[in-house]
Order: C-alpha cells, then sequence, then structure tokens
C-alpha cells in the first residue's frame, strides 16, 4: 500500500494536556487570540491559559490501531483489549515525528494494509514526551522563567516535567528584540497536578462526535498508578467519520493538526511568567 503523510486538519485526536482540569471542566479548548502576529497578553497572564500552533511540534509514536468496535480500558492489573483492532502501524524503536503546521513528513516504519471493512475507533501507542518550539511577539511585556522580560518570548532549549505537584520550569525567556526559539521537551506523568490523574476523557472534539480517552501506561502497558510508573501514552479514539477499507483502495493517509498543539500559561508562582507547554494534537486518517 501507498502510504502518504501530510498536514491538514481533523478526524482522529491524540492529546497530551497538560491544562486537562480546563479539559475536564469544558472539553473545549481556548484558543489564543492573535492578531496580525502578535498574541494577547491578558488571555496567558490574567486569564491563566491558551494554546496554539507552536513553529514545531515533536512526538514519538510507537504504534497506530483501527479497531472496528471500541476496546476497553486498560486497567492496573490489565491492558487494553485490542482484539477488535488491527495493527496498521508500528516502529518499535519509536519514530519521531517533527510536526509543523502545513509541512509533509515522512514516518518510517512497517505500514500493514488492514481487512477490509469498516473502521470505528483507532489507538495509538506513544511516549509520553513532547518536543515543542515557539517564538511569540506580545501586546505588552512578558516575563519568562528565566525573570527575563520583553513583548518577545520563546521556548528555552532544555527538559522539565509535568507531574504530580510538579509544574515545568525553565521553559521561557522574553526580551525587547525576536528571540531564536529552543526545542523545549516536556515529559507528562500525569493529566492533573493537583493529585496523580493517569486517565483522561475528552467529547465531542472541534464540534463534532468524535471523542478520546487518554491512558498512562507502566511498561506491561497497565494503566500507571504514579507517576513513577509512567512509561508511554495510549489514546483511544472514536472516530467522527468511520475510516473505510474496500479492495479498492490503495491509499492512506495519516496527517497532522497543531493548531493548538502548544499551551501557554501564567506560572501561578506569584511571579506571572509565561510558561510553555505541550498541548493536543490532531491525527488524521482518511482512505482512498
Amino acid at each position: 500500500m501507498k502510504n502518504k503523510f501530510i498536514i491538514i486538519s481533523s478526524i482522529l485526536l491524540f492529546f497530551n494536556l497538560i491544562f486537562l482540569k480546563n479539559i475536564l471542566a469544558d472539553s473545549h479548548v481556548d484558543t489564543c487570540t492573535i492578531t496580525s502576529g502578535v498574541f494577547d497578553t491578558t488571555e496567558v497572564i490574567t486569564d491563566g491559559y491558551c494554546a496554539s500552533a507552536p513553529d514545531a511540534y515533536e512526538v514519538v509514536a510507537y504504534e497506530l490501531y483501527f479497531c472496528t468496535a471500541n476496546p476497553s480500558a486498560p486497567t492496573t492489573t490489565s491492558v487494553m483489549d485490542l482484539s477488535s483492532c488491527f495493527k496498521n502501524w508500528e516502529y518499535s524503536a519509536g519514530a519521531t515525528l517533527s510536526v509543523q503546521q502545513n509541512v509533509a513528513i515522512d514516518v518510517p516504519g512497517i505500514l500493514t494494509r488492514p481487512p477490509s471493512g469498516t473502521y470505528t475507533h483507532g489507538v495509538m501507542l506513544m511516549d509520553n514526551t513532547f518536543g515543542i518550539t515557539m517564538s511569540a511577539e506580545f501586546d505588552e511585556s512578558m516575563t519568562g522563567q528565566d525573570g527575563e522580560s520583553g513583548v518577545f518570548c520563546a521556548t528555552v532549549a532544555g527538559s522539565s516535567t509535568f507531574g504530580t505537584s510538579s509544574l515545568p520550569t525553565g521553559t521561557s525567556t522574553c526580551g525587547a528584540s525576536a528571540i531564536t526559539a529552543g526545542k523545549y521537551v516536556e515529559t507528562l506523568t500525569t493529566f492533573n497536578s493537583a493529585s496523580f490523574t493517569g486517565t483522561a476523557t475528552g467529547n465531542n472534539l472541534n464540534g463534532t462526535s468524535a471523542s478520546i480517552k487518554g491512558y498512562l501506561i507502566d511498561t506491561n502497558r497497565y494503566l500507571a498508578v504514579n507517576d513513577s510508573d509512567v512509561d508511554k501514552l495510549m489514546g483511544s479514539i472514536t472516530f467522527a467519520t468511520p475510516v473505510v477499507f474496500t479492495e479498492n483502495t490503495t491509499t492512506l493517509t495519516m496527517s497532522f493538526n497543531v493548531g493548538e498543539g502548544m499551551s501557554m500559561f501564567n506560572s501561578s508562582d506569584g511571579n506571572n511568567h509565561i510558561v510553555f507547554g505541550s498541548g493536543p494534537f490532531q491525527a488524521i486518517i482518511t482512505t482512498d
């Protein structure tokens, strides 16, 4: 089968939600307001959070499945039931996908044609790390986590963890002129920093009937029980539109939308520092 990977819009969504408490409350993402390329400062500092497309967004993926029924969730003593699923793609070493909006990428790995049929759900196994590269201009001066201030802010090369009682550090710098961004890598070990949360759900994504469930799993692919137990992230999705394979299907297109793949929020440490973090991205499956 021919495989083609391009950047387009939405059917299938996998996510890292560092701001999950907002998603759980109302199942939507607050998109940043950008006017002539300039971000609204109040949405980040006063309102506390917004999401937008980063300059580059990096994820590591291992497996992709198509399912004819909703797979059961993993538990702390059992794996996700994939008996109704077909493994369509895999790359055991992990394929690093450096995704930019509207830019085509090549993806390594083994792609296998599923049996003809209608697939209503999808599952992706991926790493719990996310690379974000972003430079931005704001309508008022901001302060980075390094203490530097200005209307221009950017991600800083480095890594940090979003975990239980642990918010990312060292993600940002700001200044009076445009800044060359570094790649910040975030490791996700919980969906909620207030207490360990290994599962998350979002419904009616992007105003469609699509929904998603995310699971932080351990090395056995059981549901993780605490931060240190987390090894990877597994997402289970109900497609808004089923993926159909017939005898005439010759092309599978997998694509991504990272329009809300980056979050920006207030550090909440009393210093009003801007923090860059990861956000939801969409992976879209179509056939011809």
